[in-house]
């Protein structure tokens, strides 16, 4: 499969800049924004649960994580978060590309860690907990780097990569690396059946387009897909479905056009599902709608 193929589920946000791909987010998931849709980046993000508790997937796996867990995501893998029914989760995030640490030059670094990172030949796993033999290390260098990042002071970006290179040294070091959970191929596949859904998700789409999207046969991709995804393509495009209009309905959309531009033809089953997926209606989630959706 082509690059271009993947593009749409590459999440567009530039993350920093071209000479210090280094950024800091906070994100807040609640009612109003419940999970963070299914994507990739080729940066790496560092991240910790501040607050709450969430489901994190990541690569296909999930990871139960509550308050002072931490996260580690390579690049290229598929992750998605959601919070528990009527839960709420905080987290802090660093992401950052591996050129800041010198993935651009051909050296021992990029061939022996970065790249297999990238290409997912070399496997960490994601979920840093208070079990793990380098949780206090771990925690330390997030907060240092909290303060480093926001003090900026003369010499802050040299201390940033310091930090950054600790914490892939010492991950890489206190855990044995093993094989991919998900073979290149099916990451590849997925990629490209999220990536049609999230293009066409307006339009009828069925279940032998994408299996002849993926050269398989409708009953095989019916199973691929629950098996990987852990739902049903019917569930993910109607939930997808809601996401969307729901963000329509944040931008003060009238409530007919959110559901006929998202798919939905029939506005009695529409109020049904949003009601469902929501706890609320689409009109008491447009006026509640405040803040601004997570972007890690």
């Amino acid at each position: 499969m082509k690059h271009s193929d993947t593009t749409l589920l590459r999440e567009k946000t530039q993350h920093g800049d071209a000479l210090f791909p280094f950024q800091h987010y906070d994100t807040s998931f609640h009612a109003l924004v419940p999970e963070l849709t299914i994507h990739w980046h080729p940066e790496m993000e560092f991240t910790k649960i501040t607050a709450g508790s969430a489901i994190y997937s990541v690569n296909l796996q999930e990871f139960n994580v509550s308050e002072g867990d931490f996260l580690f995501i390579s690049p290229g893998l598929l992750h998605a978060a959601r919070i528990y029914p009527r839960g709420s989760m905080s987290s802090e995030t660093f992401v950052f590309h591996a050129d800041l640490l010198g993935n651009s030059s051909a050296d021992i670094c990029t061939l022996r860690y970065f790249s297999p990172l990238a290409d997912g030949t070399l496997n960490l796993s994601p979920l840093i907990s208070r079990e793990h033999s380098f949780y206090q290390k771990t925690s330390q260098i997030f907060d240092r780097l909290c303060e480093v990042s926001h003090e900026k002071a003369f010499g802050y970006e040299l201390k940033v990569k310091a930090l950054l290179f600790t914490l892939l040294h010492g991950l890489l070091t206190h855990e044995t690396s093993r094989p991919a959970d998900q073979p290149a191929a099916y990451s590849q596949r997925l990629k490209l059946i999220f990536d049609y859904i999230h293009a066409h998700y307006a339009e009828d789409i069925s279940v032998e387009k994408l299996a002849q999207l993926c050269c398989i046969s409708p009953s095989h991709f019916m199973h691929f897909f629950k098996e990987k995804s852990g739902t049903s393509f019917s569930q993910y495009l109607t939930q997808y479905r809601l996401r969307q209009s729901a963000l329509f309905l944040r931008q003060n959309m009238e409530i007919a056009d959110a559901a006929f531009s998202c798919g939905f033809n029939n506005l009695p089953y529409y109020y049904k599902r949003f009601r469902e997926y929501y706890h609320m209606t689409p009109r008491e989630f447009q006026k509640a709608s405040v803040g601004s959706l997570p972007t890690s």
